[in-house]
């Protein structure tokens, strides 16, 4: 195999969704109490299936299953030139590295505060769009020093994790347009009731 570094595509897209799972489990212990916020998933294709706390999702399997072999497929069989398949393994590895170092942290800071609840008093409520914003400021913190490493390095698979960064903030981005969309949408809604 000329890129093994592919087969850890379908092991990250898993670990990301099992520990979204694991993440929505621990939450609800003792960090719920402190911090209201209306989802814990952001993206809204697996909000649904992280509330119930899915652990067998088909879709997804389905969706990792198909990513997988269409990027192995094109980077073995297929002739895409160098440096597309480490620039494609870059963008792909550093955005589902970026989300499970986010779980992880999240995971951490959940059991911090079981096992130290007196550390923590009064309650938060934030809206959607505020954890959007957050989440998207976060993210900052690895692309920085990506830019600096790619600058330095020229590296195909920097370059990769630059843009895969960049595309993770522009999701975040049209996540809250669709979110803010969907919320004018049912005040329209609600107004339109109320006038007739």
């Amino acid at each position: 195999m000329r890129y093994p570094g592919y087969l850890l595509i379908p092991v990250f897209m898993f670990a990301d969704y099992f520990l979204t799972v694991v993440g929505a489990i621990l939450k609800e212990k003792k960090y719920d109490l402190h911090f209201k916020t209306k989802y814990y998933e952001l993206n809204p294709v697996w909000q649904k299936h992280i509330e119930q706390k899915k652990w067998f999702n088909p879709k997804h399997i389905l969706l990792t299953l198909a990513i997988s072999s269409i990027l192995i497929f094109l980077t073995e069989i297929g002739s895409l030139p160098e440096p597309f398949p480490q620039v494609f393994l870059g963008v792909i590895l550093s955005v589902f590295a970026m989300l499970i170092g986010r779980h992880l942290s999240n995971l951490m800071i959940f059991v911090y505060i079981g096992r130290r609840p007196d550390e923590i008093s009064g309650q938060v409520t934030m809206s959607h769009p505020l954890i959007l914003w957050l989440s998207l400021f976060q993210y900052l913190v690895g692309i920085i020093p990506l830019v600096l490493i790619l600058v330095f390095t020229r590296s195909s698979f920097v370059l990769g994790a630059v843009i895969g960064s960049v595309l993770l903030i522009l999701t975040h981005l049209r996540w809250l347009r669709k979110y803010r969309k969907k919320a004018n949408q049912k005040s329209n809604d609600i107004n339109l009731c109320e006038t007739k």
